[in-house]
């Protein structure tokens, strides 16, 4: 979520000293963000079956 927030600010800012130059940071941060989501969802495929416990600390 702060990915997205962040980029709307860069790209908003930037689009305000030149539009290609926005063009462009948009650009970068987008793949930026979806290698982000990839890389994301492999980790999470390789990883075995976790315990709801393990995921969650119990109150020791």
């Amino acid at each position: 979520m702060s990915h997205l927030l962040l980029t709307g600010l860069a790209v908003s800012g930037t689009a305000l000293a030149s539009a290609s130059l926005a063009l462009v940071t948009g650009t970068v941060l987008y793949a930026h963000i979806v290698t982000d989501v990839v890389w994301d969802i492999q980790r999470l495929r390789r990883r075995p079956s976790i315990a709801a416990d393990e995921i969650v600390p119990s109150d020791r």
